[in-house]
């Protein structure tokens, strides 16, 4: 089977456990959260530096970049969840991945690429995972896309809208949710 991410989510789930303890550990570990290392371009990251110290102090709580990731991941999820069209989900996918800024950060390696740790619920990784897998069951050719470069398109992608304006309420509603 193939893995959709460094973690390999899915893999650990088909895994039975052994024994109470077995099964005890399994339950536990299921809502334990996970690390990912991402790529993104250094001036995108030190923006997002500043959108989670101004959440952080509206909201009186220490909200990092792997929050600001959540919750970008939970949009996603959400969407995926309430239109399950995996065909348009690729389209989607393929859209973005082609973004000028994308493909200048990701293709043609214009631009300085930080790597930064996050860690997301393994349970947010493992939607992520079948989401992939759902798009390489209905599509020809194997998806190029892992769990790391969907995260990193929805990052950079969500700091592009925002340069643009086309999500300017988006940090006031951040912090309205954690309210």
């Amino acid at each position: 089977m193939r893995s959709y991410s460094s973690v390999n989510v899915m893999e650990e789930y088909l895994e039975k456990p052994k024994g109470f303890a077995g099964r005890f550990i399994n339950a536990f570990s299921r809502n334990a959260k996970v690390q990912l290392e991402i790529m993104l371009p250094a001036r995108l990251y030190l923006k997002g530096e500043l959108i989670t110290e101004t959440v952080s102090e509206k909201t009186e709580s220490n909200f990092s970049q792997s929050d600001l990731v959540d919750l970008l991941t939970e949009e996603l999820l959400e969407y995926y969840s309430l239109n399950p069209n995996p065909i348009k989900l690729n389209r989607t996918l393929k859209d973005i991945s082609s973004l000028p800024i994308i493909q200048r950060y990701y293709r043609y390696s214009k631009g300085n690429l930080t790597p930064v740790s996050i860690r997301l619920p393994k349970k947010t990784v493992f939607r992520l995972e079948m989401l992939l897998a759902d798009v390489d069951e209905i599509e020809e050719q194997q998806t190029p896309f892992t769990v790391e470069h969907l995260l990193e398109m929805q990052y950079v992608n969500y700091m592009n809208d925002l340069i643009r304006g086309t999500k300017e309420d988006s940090v006031r509603r951040i912090i309205r949710k954690l309210k």
